[in-house]
């Protein structure tokens, strides 16, 4: 990575394993905006919590909820809202001899603007939008329906607050 650190894929997957195994024990795994100089979280300087963690061929993949009502969490979403792309990295813990990492663990994850592995940046998911039963079904409709379209149009400028 961008900190000539090589991290072997079996070190990977199983800080990736472990952090799951926490999540899905129902630890809070909070990330924060930018990486702090220790490991510690604190609590005023949150944007996120980390969902879900998981291996897909040599990449770590995770999902991530912006908390969009604390203070860090609304600089994230005004960043993204504003179009400007963040990174993520992770903060964990390890040995390195001779740039090689051993006894991987992760301890979050976070949004950071230049992160140290190459294409770390994730993509931007609205799950309100998915949630939004009413946006869905008129979606369904507009394909077919001159009538939908014009409710399609005023439902999607409503919910993005252009009305």
């Amino acid at each position: 990575n961008g900190n000539q650190r090589k991290y072997p894929l079996n070190e990977i997957s199983a800080a990736v394993d472990n952090l799951n195994s926490r999540i899905k024990g129902g630890y809070t795994i909070f990330g924060e905006l930018n990486h702090p100089e220790n490991l510690q979280i604190d609590l005023n300087n949150v944007s996120h919590i980390i969902t879900e963690m998981y291996m897909q061929g040599n990449n770590a993949i995770g999902k991530a909820k912006i908390l969009d009502k604390h203070p860090k969490g609304q600089i994230v979403k005004a960043i993204l809202e504003g179009g400007g792309r963040l990174g993520v990295s992770s903060r964990g813990t390890g040995n390195v001899n001779e740039g090689v990492v051993s006894g991987f663990g992760i301890v979050t994850v976070d949004i950071v603007a230049t992160p140290s592995a190459p294409n770390a940046f994730p993509n931007l998911v609205m799950e309100q939008l998915s949630n939004n039963k009413k946006i869905m079904t008129l979606a369904e409709s507009v394909i077919h329906d001159d009538n939908a379209q014009k409710y399609f149009r005023k439902e999607l400028s409503s919910f993005f607050g252009l009305s």
